[in-house]
C-alpha cells in the first residue's frame, strides 16, 4: 500500500483553496510530520486574530510557533491554547528572530496590514491578511506586485465568500435563475463612524500595552482609554477604514461574481 505524502507547498495550496470559512473545531492534538508541516506566526493574538489562529490550526499541517501581540493583557487565551508558541510584543522582532517560518496571518488593525504583509512577503513568507487588505489602493497594488515577484501564496480574509449561502446565491445568478442581472444594490447595517471631536485629554498607557507599537505607521498621539484600543479603532480613519472599508470587501465583491 502506497502512502501519499504532502509537501509544505501542497499543504498551503490546499488550505488556500478551502479558505477559512468554516468554524473549525480546535484540534490541539493533531500534528503532521515535520516535512508536511507549515511553521506559522500570527500578527495579533486576540479578537479576529484569535479566530484566524483557531481556523488555521485546525489543520494538522500547520503549527503555530509565534504570535506578535502589542497588548500582552490580551494574549492570555492564545498562551493557554498554544503554550509552546513564543509571544512577542514587537512584530519586527518576531520576523527578525523566527527564521524557520513558512507562513503568517496578519490580523491587526487595518493601518498595519500593508507594512507587516510587505515585510513578510519580502522574507519569502506566504501570507493571509485580514480584510481590508490595505488602507489605500496604492498599497494593495504594491503588495500584489511583491507577492507575484516572490511567487508566494497570498489571500485576503473574506471568509463570507466561502459561506454556503453566499456561494449558493452566486451560483443561482450565474446560472441565470433570475435572468440577466443589470443592476445590484448593496448595503450594510453597520455604522463605523463617529462625528464627535476627539477628547482633549491624555490617559496613562496600560503597563501591558506598547502604545508606540500599536500606533505603528500612524502619526503619534496620546493614548485615550476606550477611544482607539481595543475595538474602537475602526471608527478612526488613521487606523480603520469605516463601514465601507470594513464591509465593502464582503458586500461589493459579490458584484464581480455576477
Amino acid at each position: 500500500m502506497t502512502t501519499s505524502r504532502i509537501t509544505r507547498r501542497a499543504a498551503l495550496r490546499r488550505m488556500a483553496a478551502t479558505g477559512l470559512a468554516a468554524p473549525f473545531a480546535f484540534r490541539h492534538h493533531a500534528t503532521a510530520a515535520p516535512v508536511e508541516t507549515l511553521y506559522h506566526a500570527s500578527f495579533g493574538g486576540n479578537g479576529m486574530a484569535l479566530s484566524d489562529i483557531r481556523s488555521l490550526t485546525a489543520s494538522k499541517n500547520l503549527k503555530l510557533v509565534a504570535v506578535a501581540e502589542v497588548d500582552l493583557s490580551r494574549a492570555g487565551e492564545v498562551k493557554k491554547l498554544f503554550p509552546d508558541a513564543k509571544i512577542y510584543q514587537d512584530w519586527r522582532e518576531l520576523l527578525d528572530k523566527e527564521k524557520k517560518l513558512n507562513s503568517v496571518n496578519v490580523s491587526t488593525p487595518d493601518h498595519m496590514h500593508a507594512p507587516i504583509t510587505m515585510r513578510a512577503i519580502q522574507q519569502g513568507l506566504h501570507v493571509y491578511t485580514q480584510k481590508p487588505l490595505t488602507q489605500t489602493i496604492y498599497e494593495a497594488r504594491q503588495l500584489t506586485l511583491a507577492v507575484r515577484e516572490k511567487k508566494l501564496v497570498s489571500q485576503m480574509g473574506i471568509q463570507i465568500h466561502s459561506h454556503e449561502v453566499h456561494r449558493t446565491v452566486v451560483k443561482l445568478i450565474q446560472d441565470g435563475a433570475i435572468g440577466k442581472v443589470k443592476e445590484v444594490h448593496s448595503w450594510s447595517g453597520k455604522g463605523w463612524g463617529d462625528k464627535n471631536p476627539r477628547p482633549d485629554r491624555t490617559d496613562p498607557v496600560p503597563a501591558d500595552l506598547n502604545w508606540d507599537s500599536w500606533l505603528g505607521v500612524a502619526t503619534e498621539r496620546p493614548f485615550l482609554k476606550g477611544y482607539y484600543h481595543p475595538g474602537e479603532w475602526r471608527k478612526r480613519l488613521d487606523f480603520g477604514t469605516g463601514t465601507f472599508g470594513d464591509m465593502g470587501c464582503h458586500i461589493t465583491a459579490v458584484n464581480t461574481w455576477t
